[in-house]
């Protein structure tokens, strides 16, 4: 079984393609087999994945995107072991063992933690990563909130930073930049809104609504990891978008029937948000959502899948959210 510690840095688990600038802790990176209880959970065993295409470590296993990623990975004929931060794990050697069987590795972890972690991965062998970005680098650049734009910066400082490292270590890195990301239970984007409009039956909506939206199921954003694995020569970077374009009121709407309600908008001109904004933030859903969230649902948030579809076979399905389960 592979084992392998690295010194290194993690951030706490968040969710794949919304990273929210989670604090570094100096911890070590370690590579584990997970114990009986969670095998199910966080490996593909040989009667899930038969390895015969080899093992692909996956980083980042606190992600909603992670069980999707590892059916997926099964269903391709891969083997998948997690690779984990342990913060009681000593911080002593570069690295224990080198598992020559694991020759590749999806990051679903914040992409500046997957920098930290470039070092253990080469290591171990590893010559081939599909990283987890996010649309944020492009959308929030421009932000009006200082935090937002930090974000952004941190994620375009990441990019470069991997790029960089892929070049220099004869490393072939994929960089996959997802929209809107929902599974329909665990994501901070559909569920929060499916949770607020089931509990009050209306949903506060700054003017018309009308910017667009893309959102990218979890499966398909795993299909997409693993589609960029497979492929023999990708691009360094895509942006993935979900099937379908549709403003963001309709969006709403959408989760509205899917929560068995009838659509019910309770509409705020822009010039009184930032006013408003105090009062928005006692309902739950909406405490900490900074003005600028507001702003963007009149903006589009839009990306372009051509060429994720031209070198991947990228085939998303349409926004169709369901109540109680994933969509």
């Amino acid at each position: 079984m592979p084992s392998a510690a690295i010194t290194s840095m993690t951030t706490g688990p968040g969710a794949a393609g919304h990273p929210d600038g989670s604090t570094l802790e100096p911890v070590s990176v370690t590579m584990m087999p997970p114990a009986p209880d969670a095998t199910a959970l966080h490996s593909s065993t040989p009667a899930a994945g038969s390895g015969v295409r080899g093992c692909v470590g996956v980083l980042g296993m606190g992600s909603f995107v992670s069980p999707p990623l590892l059916s997926r990975l099964a269903l391709a004929g891969y083997a998948s072991w997690p690779i984990a931060s342990r913060a009681d794990a000593a911080d002593r050697v570069p690295a224990v063992a080198t598992p020559g069987e694991i020759t590749a590795a999806v990051a679903l972890c914040p992409l500046w933690g997957l920098v930290d972690r470039l070092p253990a991965l080469t290591a171990l062998g590893i010559r081939r990563i599909v990283a987890v970005s996010s649309m944020s680098r492009v959308t929030k650049a421009a932000s009006p909130d200082p935090a937002e734009r930090a974000v952004a910066e941190r994620l375009a400082a990441a990019e470069d930073s991997v790029e960089r490292w892929a070049e220099r270590h004869a490393t072939r890195v994929t960089i996959l930049r997802p929209t809107l990301v929902y599974d329909g239970l665990h994501d901070r984007n559909v569920t929060r809104i499916a949770g607020f409009v089931r509990r009050w039956r209306f949903f506060p909506l700054v003017g018309a609504g009308c910017g667009l939206r893309q959102p990218l199921h979890a499966d398909d954003l795993a299909a997409a990891c693993v589609a960029a694995l497979d492929a023999p020569s990708p691009r360094p970077c895509y942006d993935v978008a979900g099937g379908e374009t549709l403003t963001y009121r309709e969006m709403v709407s959408r989760i509205f029937v899917a929560v068995g309600g009838r659509p019910r908008f309770v509409e705020v001109p822009r010039v009184l948000v930032r006013a408003a904004l105090p009062l928005l933030g006692l309902l739950p859903g909406f405490r900490g959502v900074p003005v600028a969230a507001f702003d963007r649902m009149n903006e589009p948030l839009v990306a372009d899948n051509a060429a994720a579809v031209a070198d991947l076979g990228f085939a998303p399905r349409p926004f169709t959210p369901r109540s109680g389960g994933p969509s």
